[in-house]
């Protein structure tokens, strides 16, 4: 069995593209809060006691999801991270550990940025980096 994937679109198909990644947390108002206030992504364009959407640009959000009662979270936590770019990279390292976020790794450099790996109030994995130098 072969591990590639075929490409089936018909020629000249829109692309697709993700539109958001969704984040199932448990306490929403401790991850709203640091994820408006410590991350400084702004108010959210959607804000309940389910789901908190954050547009990060014209066509992609964060999105929190609060657990339903008794849901069990996977143990899968970690596979998958997503970064937080940040034009002030120092200035967001000095506010996450004046929130209490301490890094998981040290500073290292991945695809030619400045990357540092933390993990929000529950556990879920992000980087913060610097922005990719234009070409």
């Amino acid at each position: 069995m072969s591990n590639t994937v075929k490409n089936h679109s018909p020629v000249g198909a829109a692309r697709n593209h993700i539109h958001g990644v969704v984040v199932k947390i448990e306490n929403m108002k401790v991850s709203r809060s640091f994820y408006r206030d410590v991350l400084n992504l702004g108010p959210p364009i959607m804000d309940s006691n389910f789901w908190v959407e954050f547009k990060l640009d014209s066509c992609s959000s964060l999105i929190l999801e609060q657990v339903a009662p008794g849901e069990k979270l996977s143990v899968s936590r970690g596979r998958i991270a997503w970064l937080c770019e940040t034009s002030e990279f120092d200035a967001s390292v000095e506010t996450l550990a004046r929130n209490g976020f301490e890094p998981i790794s040290d500073e290292s450099e991945r695809v030619g940025v400045k990357t540092r790996l933390y993990s929000d109030p529950e556990g879920n994995p992000f980087y913060i980096c610097e922005p990719r130098p234009v070409k």
